[in-house]
């Protein structure tokens, strides 16, 4: 393993200032730093988490919070954050937020119980928003997944769901179709109100009058998705197109159609968002919006890393790029 020692030999200098140098202290040279940084990274250092702690007091750990681990959706940005954690000697925290931070006590668990040094948040529920002013009074750094705020001291990385919306809708619209309906999620989530806003957008642009604009919601859940499919070929059966707000919904849709006695795309088109990992693996597989969940977890341990290390401030927001994956559905 290698130790700090070894650096010091290898940049010619003492134990002593490599420490410093590491932990962006006082009394060296940028030149230096940056030397002792660059050699670091070269003979792949990890500081001792233990003797880190005993050091600066702080717990080591970062907080991760997602509404429900158990979906999905939150596989690659686990694995993103994992990355970082593992070159940075920090170990995550788990823990269910149930999309809802101010009736559950996970957050106070966290900072007092837990003693996390910073946190990372995933989701948009729209009624939470006391939780950021607390954090930035307790100087607790945060960054936030799913979410653009506009507190410029509040770390955010999102993509722009309503261009998305706008993109996946539009491209049911280019392929023919005239009554096009939405799986949306639930109505609390920033996410479900700008996928929303996109699709009636995309459909306002392209004449479509407001009777054949149809939404339908569900609470982003396999099951969701495929009741509002059977209320969908129910209520409106010359409906050719569904732009379904999460790929797990989506899934469901599917299988309501497939149950129903319809060919997807022939007769219903379908286009899911996120492209979760099973996606090009349904029957067809599925036409989707990408959103780069590996790349959200792993800017949001950067962030977080450089922020409780001096090397970044606050108030840095990403807006990552989308993709739409043509597949067969659609």
């Amino acid at each position: 393993m290698v130790t700090i020692k070894d650096i010091a030999r290898r940049a010619g200098v003492s134990p002593s200032v490599v420490s410093r140098a590491l932990n962006n202290k006082y009394g060296v040279k940028e030149s230096t730093k940056q030397l002792i940084k660059s050699i670091a990274r070269e003979m792949n250092y990890y500081p001792n988490a233990a003797a880190r702690r005993l050091v600066t007091r702080k717990s080591g750990m970062i907080g991760v919070m997602m509404a429900d681990i158990s979906e999905p959706f939150y596989t690659q940005i686990i694995k993103g954050m994992e990355y970082v954690a593992s070159r940075t000697g920090y170990t995550l925290l788990f823990s269910n937020s149930y999309d809802n931070l101010e009736k559950t006590n996970v957050l106070q668990k966290m900072i007092v119980t837990e003693n996390v040094d910073g946190l990372v948040i995933v989701g948009s529920n729209r009624q939470d928003t006391r939780f950021t002013g607390i954090l930035l009074e307790k100087q607790i750094p945060f960054v936030l997944i799913e979410r653009n705020s506009k507190n410029d001291k509040v770390n955010c990385i999102w993509i722009d769901n309503k261009k998305a919306a706008y993109h996946a809708t539009k491209f049911l619209i280019e392929k023919g179709h005239k009554k096009i309906a939405h799986i949306a999620g639930n109505l609390q989530n920033q996410v479900t109100v700008e996928r929303l806003a996109g699709y009636k957008q995309a459909l306002k642009d392209a004449g479509v009058t407001e009777s054949n604009r149809l939404v339908f919601y569900g609470n982003y859940l396999c099951e969701d998705g495929y009741h509002a499919m059977q209320e969908i070929l129910s209520k409106q059966p010359d409906c050719t197109g569904v732009f379904v707000a999460n790929d797990s919904m989506a899934y469901g849709a599917l299988q309501a159609i497939h149950e129903a006695g319809f060919v997807v795309p022939k007769d219903i088109a379908v286009v899911g968002f996120d492209d979760l990992e099973f996606s090009a693996f349904t029957n067809p597989p599925l036409t989707t919006i990408r959103q780069p969940r590996y790349e959200m977890g792993k800017k949001s341990m950067d962030i977080l890393t450089k922020i409780l290390h001096g090397e970044a401030k606050n108030g840095i927001n990403l807006c990552l790029p989308f993709e739409l994956v043509v597949r067969n559905s659609a």
